[in-house]
């Protein structure tokens, strides 16, 4: 492939790394300090089990379709996730947790009868970030904003973070696929940890575009899935750069 048809494909791909990472690691902050590490995987897949049900019920329908789809089940399990959490503080991670399975098992049933069901599912999870659309950079732009905007002047947990959480993973999802996007959120957070906040939104972000840029660069050398090779960088990247811990102590070892 050439230099010209290497950087088309590129450019669009690690755009959309950017997009997703501007929200993932101030929430991926968020989520470590309070100790709930699993509601990006859960909220990723309702937004991904509410896009294949949007397929189901409205046959050969469009992206518009599927984001509403969706955008919906992703709202309603974050407002349902803010209830329980108000409920039931105790055993929160342990619902996040049970949701999840839930959610990928109504998934699996959704796309059991589908010719293409197996593809539409391996899609979602790992995504195919190297082949993102200029509508899915459009939407993932306008839901960062939208989400940076909400974690700025949101009022309330609901606001200030269930939200904003529904809103970035639903776009993320659709462009580069669960595994990736729970990367993102979580290893990020990890390099950065024990760091106050302008320090560590730098280093969470190096973090990431480094992880991201190369596993791109791999994935389109090796002609292998973009979003676990990603997936891979991105935790060597957190790892690399979590060494370089706040006064020579290892940020994993450190408090939020």
């Amino acid at each position: 492939m050439s230099v010209t048809g290497s950087l088309a494909i590129l450019w669009p791909a690690f755009l959309a790394g950017v997009l997703v990472l501007l929200t993932h690691v101030p929430l991926g902050r968020q989520v470590l300090k309070r100790g709930i590490i699993f509601i990006d995987l859960a909220v990723a897949q309702a937004a991904a089990t509410g896009a294949l049900g949007s397929q189901l019920l409205f046959e050969n329908s469009g992206p518009v379709w599927q984001q509403a789809g969706a955008l919906t089940a992703a709202l309603t399990m974050v407002c349902v996730l803010h209830f329980l959490a108000r409920r039931f503080a105790d055993i929160q991670e342990a619902l996040i947790g049970g949701s999840f399975v839930l959610l990928a098992s109504l998934a699996i049933l959704l796309v059991s009868h589908d010719p293409h069901g197996g593809d539409n599912l391996h899609a979602a999870l790992s995504g195919q970030m190297l082949w993102v659309s200029t509508a899915q950079l459009v939407w993932l732009g306008i839901s960062a904003i939208t989400c940076l905007l909400l974690l700025r002047y949101g009022r309330g947990e609901l606001f200030s973070f269930y939200l904003p959480l529904a809103i970035t993973v639903t776009a993320s999802v659709q462009a580069i696929g669960i595994y990736l996007v729970f990367a993102c959120l979580i290893f990020p957070a990890l390099a950065c940890r024990g760091l106050a906040t302008a320090a560590a939104i730098r280093r969470g972000m190096l973090t990431g575009l480094i992880g991201i840029a190369s596993g791109l660069l791999l994935s389109l050398g090796s002609d292998l899935p973009s979003g676990p090779i990603t997936v891979i960088t991105l935790a060597i990247s957190a790892l690399m750069l979590a060494t370089r811990g706040k006064s020579g102590k290892h940020p994993l070892q450190s408090g939020p």
